[in-house]
């Protein structure tokens, strides 16, 4: 599995509560992304940064999709994001009481 951590900055008007409905707004483009395992909206308005932490069934998924075009979406919206992708081999989903490796 694959973690990829996206973080952007934020301007200083922007609150948690307004980032919250940003966020709640654009949740539903990631119902059916393909090999997309879940999504954690990120914030930290205090030192002016938010984002998200994805996890992908594989590197080739998460590619997929961070395209040019998704690149420029999150650019426009907010900033330039810096993106970064990990090897996950084992998560703890205590949800499902599972280890997944």
């Amino acid at each position: 599995m694959i973690t990829v951590l996206v973080k952007f900055k934020i301007s200083d008007e922007l609150n948690l509560k307004t980032l919250k409905e940003k966020f709640i707004e654009t949740s539903v483009l990631y119902v059916d992304v393909e090999g997309l395992l879940r999504k954690n909206y990120i914030a930290d308005t205090e030192n002016g940064f938010a984002g998200g932490v994805y996890t992908f069934s594989t590197i080739e998924n998460a590619k997929k999709w961070f395209t040019e075009d998704r690149i420029k979406w999150i650019t426009e919206r907010f900033s330039k994001p810096e993106i970064e992708y990990y090897e996950s081999p084992v998560i703890v989903d205590n949800e499902k009481n599972k280890i997944i490796s």
